[in-house]
C-alpha cells in the first residue's frame, strides 16, 4: 500500500498554526511558570510581525533546556515559518525537546524520519519516537504509529496493534483515526467485524468534515439494512454526546 503522508501532515500543518487562540489553549497548563510566559511572549512577537526578535528569544530559551521553546523552534524551521527551511536544524531541535520527553517533539522527529526530511528515512526509528509520543497520548502519533502497523512500515503488518492506535487516537477528535478505526470494524481487521460501530465511527469523522468519511459511509450504507444504519446513526449521537468516551459498545 502506497504510504500517505501528505493529508495528515498538512493537519499537522494545520495545528501548529502560531495564532493567539492556538496559544492560549497549548501553554494553557504551564502559562503560571516564568519560563512559560516568557514563551508566550515569543509568540506574541511573532504573531506581531517581529521574527528576528521572537527567533531570537526563542533561540534563547531553547539553548537553555526549555522543551517548549525548542519544540516550536523545531515546528519553525521545519516549516519555514519566520525562517528559512532547515529541516536537519528542525530535527536538531526535535531532538533536544524529545530527549527532555516533549510529546510533541517526539512525535515530529518520528515524522521526519519516516519522512526522511533532514535525516535518513528509518522506519524503525519512526517507530520508536511514534511509540514513545502515542505513550504521552499524543493523537498524530496515535495515528502514524497505527497506520505504520496496519500497512507494515518497518513492522510485521499487526491490524489489531493497529486498532489500538487508531481507537486512542479516535477518542480524542481525531476524524482520520475514526474513520481508519471504523474502516477496521466494517472489515474485520484487528476486531471482530461490526458494521454498526464500522458504520458510527465513520459518520462521526463524515461530521468532523474528513471527505474521505463521506464516500466511505455512503458505501457502507448500501451493504447495511436500514435499521441497521439507524442504530449506527444513533450510536454516532450518542458517542459524540460522551466526547467519544467509551464508544465501542456491544450492538446487535
Amino acid at each position: 500500500m502506497t504510504r500517505s503522508l501528505s493529508h495528515h501532515a498538512q493537519s499537522r500543518l494545520e495545528r501548529v498554526r502560531f495564532k493567539r487562540q492556538w496559544l492560549c489553549a497549548s501553554l494553557l497548563v504551564v502559562c503560571l511558570n516564568a519560563r512559560a510566559q516568557t514563551v508566550a511572549q515569543s509568540m506574541e512577537l511573532f504573531d506581531d510581525g517581529k521574527t528576528q526578535e521572537a527567533v531570537a528569544q526563542l533561540t534563547k530559551l531553547g539553548q537553555s533546556g526549555d522543551a517548549e521553546a525548542q519544540n516550536l523552534l523545531g515546528v519553525l524551521y521545519d516549516n519555514g515559518q519566520g525562517v528559512a527551511q532547515d529541516y536537519k536544524l528542525a530535527r536538531a531541535w526535535f531532538e533536544k525537546a524529545a530527549a527532555l520527553g516533549h510529546p510533541s517533539a517526539q512525535y515530529h522527529l518520528g515524522f521526519l524520519y519516516e519522512a526522511g526530511r533532514g535525516v535518513a528515512h528509518n522506519d524503525k526509528q519512526a517507530l520508536y519516537w511514534y511509540g514513545l509520543a502515542a505513550g504521552r497520548a499524543d493523537p498524530n502519533a496515535q495515528y502514524r504509529l497505527a497506520w505504520m502497523n496496519l500497512n507494515g512500515f518497518g513492522v510485521k503488518p499487526n491490524p489489531a496493534e493497529a486498532r489500538k492506535w487508531f481507537a486512542q487516537a479516535a477518542a480524542q477528535g481525531d476524524p482520520q483515526a475514526q474513520r481508519q478505526l471504523g474502516s477496521l470494524y466494517a472489515k474485520g481487521l484487528g476486531v471482530a467485524q461490526n458494521k454498526i460501530l464500522g458504520y458510527m465511527w465513520i459518520d462521526i469523522a463524515r461530521g468532523l468534515g474528513d471527505q474521505p468519511a463521506s464516500r466511505a459511509v455512503v458505501e457502507l450504507a448500501q451493504i447495511m439494512s436500514v435499521q441497521a444504519v439507524n442504530q449506527a446513526q444513533d450510536l454516532a449521537k450518542q458517542c459524540i454526546a460522551k466526547s467519544y468516551q467509551g464508544c465501542e459498545v456491544t450492538t446487535r
